[in-house]
């Protein structure tokens, strides 16, 4: 096996930082399609676990983007969509196609910008496992969710206190 060690200097983080200025305003679509296909194509061909979890990622943000009923924090979109903009962009610091470390840029990316919307990201996922239980194939608002989490701590304070009751 070989180890392959990145020291990331301030001209790759600036370049990654104007990529994401640039780039982080409007989703486009066309963007998001291409960047399944690739994600499609790195798990048929790569089976490096570092590149596997990082596309994983990257999907996770990209469905809180398509997300028609979740209210994303517009700090979080822009740097999701730029995210997903230098994933398919072939302009890369390091060209895809180079055997090993082609993805380890755009994995860095994803990573750094996992980072930031980490805690959005955990909230849409318990927003999407308590609309498939409560939604039942018919529409799910936000509002809903918030009384339903609402509801869920009330109920685990109450329980908690009634454990705490019991041991006395």
């Amino acid at each position: 096996m070989v180890t392959i060690t990145v020291d990331i200097d301030d001209q790759v983080k600036e370049h990654f930082n104007n990529f994401i200025e640039k780039h982080g305003i409007d989703v486009d679509p066309d963007d998001i399609a291409q960047a399944k296909k690739e994600i499609a194509n790195i798990r048929a061909t790569n089976a490096d676990g570092y590149i596997l979890n990082q596309v994983n990622n990257l999907e996770s943000m990209m469905a809180m983007v398509e997300d028609q009923t979740w209210k994303i924090k517009k700090v979080n979109m822009e740097k999701i969509n730029a995210t997903i903009k230098y994933f398919v962009d072939e302009d890369d610091v390091i060209p895809d196609n180079i055997p090993g470390i082609g993805y380890l840029d755009d994995c860095i990316i994803i990573d750094s910008t996992m980072d930031d919307v980490c805690d959005e990201l955990m909230e849409f996922e318990d927003f999407c496992r308590t609309r498939m239980v409560y939604a039942r194939d018919e529409e799910f608002t936000f509002e809903e969710w918030g009384k339903i989490k609402n509801q869920e701590a009330t109920s685990r304070v109450r329980n908690r206190m009634r454990k705490r009751f019991k041991r006395r």
